[in-house]
């Protein structure tokens, strides 16, 4: 008997805490999100002259990490992102939900070496999206909260912390057709949050070529 709670013990002192941790955060999430994403993308197929639509991107991202009021030095890291959304008018299109993944490994921060980041949000876009455009300028404005995921020295393992996020950009959509267009995105974005005692904030400018693909009429 002792030995079996010894190694019950000893399995909940695994990294695979932390791992159920994080999933049980996205599950959660994603369960609060679903079914309003359902609702509202059920509605937009009623509503006239809303249109929903889904977009692929990628691009890079130059990451600015200050730690304790140190800058970290970074290089240029590949930015990977998906979103679903609705086009509501021809002034307005909303990124419901939307998720971006940084490969931003290997820099120094003090409490340890990044990994990568994963980023949650929601974003307004106003521009100008007439459908009989050839080309749609735009700007954003996004919230959402970000993962980092980093080697952490005093636990001598990986680790991750959440923290808010807010990001402003801008960029020009090309009609490719009546449901797809492509286009070009820069985003500045801004995180912060308290890792190990320590002030953590991490900026990033990022650019992006995006492809999205519309549904309705």
């Amino acid at each position: 008997m002792s030995t079996s709670t010894g190694r019950a013990t000893q399995f909940a002192g695994t990294p695979l805490n932390p791992i159920c941790k994080e999933f049980r955060v996205y599950k959660k999430f994603g369960a609060i999100l679903a079914p309003f994403l359902f609702f509202v993308l059920v509605s937009a197929s009623a509503a006239e002259g809303v249109r929903p639509y889904g977009t692929l991107s990628m691009g890079f991202s130059v990451p600015d990490a200050t730690t304790g009021g140190v800058q970290a030095e970074s290089g240029t890291n590949g930015s990977f992102g998906a979103a679903i959304g609705l086009e509501t008018s021809d002034l307005f299109r909303w990124d419901i939900a939307e998720v971006r993944y940084v490969n931003f490994a290997g820099t120094d921060l003090g409490f340890g070496t990044s990994r990568s980041t994963v980023s949650l949000a929601t974003t307004l876009n106003w521009g100008y999206f007439n459908k009989s455009a050839r080309f749609q300028p735009y700007l954003s404005l996004g919230l959402g909260t970000e993962r980092l995921r980093y080697y952490s020295n005093a636990k001598a393992q990986s680790a991750s912390e959440w923290g808010f996020q807010w990001s402003l950009g801008g960029g020009i959509d090309l009609n490719v057709s009546d449901n797809l267009r492509t286009g070009i995105r820069y985003r500045y974005s801004r995180s912060t949050r308290t890792i190990e005692a320590t002030s953590y904030s991490l900026a990033a400018h990022a650019v992006t070529l995006e492809l999205s693909f519309r549904g309705g009429p």
